[in-house]
Protein backbone atom coordinates (compact mmCIF):
# COMPACT_ATOMS: atom_id res chain seq x y z
CA UNK A 1 0.00 0.00 0.00
CA UNK A 2 1.49 3.46 -0.98
CA UNK A 3 2.20 5.81 1.82
CA UNK A 4 1.10 9.33 1.25
CA UNK A 5 2.55 12.56 3.07
CA UNK A 6 -0.21 14.91 3.18
CA UNK A 7 0.84 18.84 3.58
CA UNK A 8 -0.10 20.67 7.00
CA UNK A 9 -0.50 23.47 5.25
CA UNK A 10 -0.41 24.93 1.40
CA UNK A 11 -0.73 28.33 1.97
CA UNK A 12 3.10 28.26 2.09
CA UNK A 13 5.22 30.25 -0.65
CA UNK A 14 7.57 28.29 -2.10
CA UNK A 15 11.05 29.76 -1.92
CA UNK A 16 13.78 29.83 -4.78
CA UNK A 17 16.95 31.20 -2.03
CA UNK A 18 16.58 32.92 0.78
CA UNK A 19 14.83 35.91 -0.22
CA UNK A 20 13.23 35.47 -3.40
CA UNK A 21 10.28 33.45 -3.75
CA UNK A 22 8.60 32.04 -6.59
CA UNK A 23 5.94 34.79 -7.25
CA UNK A 24 8.22 37.64 -6.83
CA UNK A 25 10.48 35.62 -9.50
CA UNK A 26 7.58 35.37 -12.03
CA UNK A 27 6.86 39.19 -11.16
CA UNK A 28 10.50 40.21 -12.40
CA UNK A 29 10.12 38.55 -15.56
CA UNK A 30 6.73 39.50 -16.44
CA UNK A 31 7.98 43.17 -15.77
CA UNK A 32 11.13 42.45 -17.86
CA UNK A 33 8.76 40.97 -20.69
CA UNK A 34 6.91 44.52 -19.84
CA UNK A 35 9.64 46.82 -20.75
CA UNK A 36 11.32 44.68 -23.20
CA UNK A 37 8.04 45.34 -25.32
CA UNK A 38 7.72 49.11 -23.79
CA UNK A 39 11.32 50.05 -25.08
CA UNK A 40 10.53 50.07 -28.69
CA UNK A 41 7.94 53.12 -27.05
CA UNK A 42 10.67 55.15 -25.34
CA UNK A 43 12.94 57.56 -27.09
CA UNK A 44 16.73 56.29 -28.07
CA UNK A 45 17.69 59.25 -25.45
CA UNK A 46 15.95 58.05 -22.27
CA UNK A 47 16.49 54.41 -22.84
CA UNK A 48 18.52 53.65 -19.81
CA UNK A 49 16.09 55.69 -17.45
CA UNK A 50 13.78 53.72 -18.55
CA UNK A 51 15.65 50.89 -17.73
CA UNK A 52 16.86 51.92 -14.07
CA UNK A 53 12.76 53.36 -13.42
CA UNK A 54 11.43 49.78 -14.52
CA UNK A 55 14.29 48.10 -12.29
CA UNK A 56 13.10 50.68 -9.80
CA UNK A 57 9.31 49.94 -10.22
CA UNK A 58 9.77 46.09 -10.18
CA UNK A 59 11.81 46.31 -6.50
CA UNK A 60 9.18 48.20 -4.94
CA UNK A 61 6.38 45.95 -6.14
CA UNK A 62 8.05 42.92 -4.78
CA UNK A 63 9.45 44.80 -1.46
CA UNK A 64 7.62 43.46 1.82
CA UNK A 65 6.81 46.86 3.95
CA UNK A 66 7.61 46.44 7.70
CA UNK A 67 4.15 47.90 8.37
CA UNK A 68 2.58 44.74 7.04
CA UNK A 69 5.06 41.75 6.71
CA UNK A 70 2.66 39.69 5.30
CA UNK A 71 1.81 41.33 2.22
CA UNK A 72 3.92 42.75 -0.95
CA UNK A 73 4.25 46.72 -1.82
CA UNK A 74 1.49 46.09 -4.54
CA UNK A 75 -0.99 44.51 -2.18
CA UNK A 76 -0.57 47.37 0.20
CA UNK A 77 -1.03 49.40 -2.41
CA UNK A 78 -4.35 47.49 -3.84
CA UNK A 79 -5.49 47.84 -1.20
CA UNK A 80 -5.25 51.78 -0.53
CA UNK A 81 -6.95 52.36 -3.71
CA UNK A 82 -9.74 49.89 -3.57
CA UNK A 83 -10.76 50.51 -0.16
CA UNK A 84 -14.17 52.34 0.38
CA UNK A 85 -12.67 56.23 1.62
CA UNK A 86 -16.11 56.75 3.79
CA UNK A 87 -16.02 53.92 5.82
CA UNK A 88 -14.60 54.30 9.38
CA UNK A 89 -12.75 51.04 11.00
CA UNK A 90 -11.06 51.91 14.32
CA UNK A 91 -7.86 50.58 15.17
CA UNK A 92 -7.40 48.49 18.67
CA UNK A 93 -4.19 49.63 20.10
CA UNK A 94 -4.61 47.13 23.13
CA UNK A 95 -4.45 44.54 20.11
CA UNK A 96 -0.58 44.35 19.61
Amino acid sequence: MANYRIPKEISTELKINKVLYLFDFLLLVGIFVATSFLKNFVHSMVVIPFYVFMGLVALILIWRPSTNPGKRMYEVLMITLYKKKNTYCAIDIDQE
